[in-house]
């Protein structure tokens, strides 16, 4: 998909419902197969598409873009790597439209060999929060079926819940935002969250 026009993408983004970025839990689906790539949706509880990504198998640079649509037609954040390798991998999270950045996710070096740990930059980037596994990740590598637990917290104050679920022909991870920071986009902590869920289907493929 080549992004069109900001003013026509604009307009595509208020087409939207509202809400759809306001509620209070999320569904991100993997399914098994996918041709051409990785597929994630995310889902409202109610079962509305909120989020489309695609990651193809072979891309050198990470850089996702979260669509609105499954045609890929309606461009609303992208996740773009800072480098192509780094000891502390930095993912920026931008509106497509504005361009702004909403805030950033970065790895703790060699923290992902116990439980994956990311730093919370603001858009200055300055460290507001982190976002942790709550489970052992060198368990993990041995019982396979043990569900991922994260958590993501700005200023001390937990503001997200990820719990994955057990299914048996698809990934499923539940996402709880909880009610704290007035401020705070809701679409960054699902963009944290897939940086977590790809994160830990990574490690799991790799095991």
């Amino acid at each position: 998909m080549r992004p069109g026009h900001p003013a026509n993408l604009a307009l595509a983004r208020d087409s939207l419902p509202p809400d759809l970025y306001q509620q209070p839990a999320y569904l991100i689906v993997r399914p098994f197969w996918s041709l051409l790539g990785r597929v994630y949706r995310v889902y409202t509880a109610d079962g509305r598409l909120a989020f489309f990504v695609r990651h193809p198998f072979f891309r050198i640079r990470e850089q996702l873009i979260l669509f609105a649509d499954e045609e890929e037609t309606i461009p609303v954040l992208q996740i773009r790597n800072r480098s192509l390798i780094s000891f502390n991998m930095c993912h920026d999270v931008l509106d497509v439209v504005t361009g702004v950045r909403l805030g950033s996710v970065r790895t703790r070096g060699l923290s992902w060999m116990w439980r994956d740990t990311w730093d919370i930059l603001d858009s200055d980037d300055r460290v507001c929060g982190l976002m942790r596994e709550d489970t052992l990740s060198l368990v993990r590598r041995f019982v396979r079926f043990w569900p991922g637990r994260h958590h993501v917290e700005i200023g001390g104050e937990p503001v997200a819940l990820l719990t994955q679920r057990f299914q048996i022909f698809r990934r499923t991870f539940a996402l709880q935002i909880l009610p704290g920071l007035q401020n705070l986009d809701p679409r960054f902590l699902i963009a944290c969250s897939l940086v977590a869920v790809m994160a830990d289907l990574r490690r799991e493929s790799n095991a």
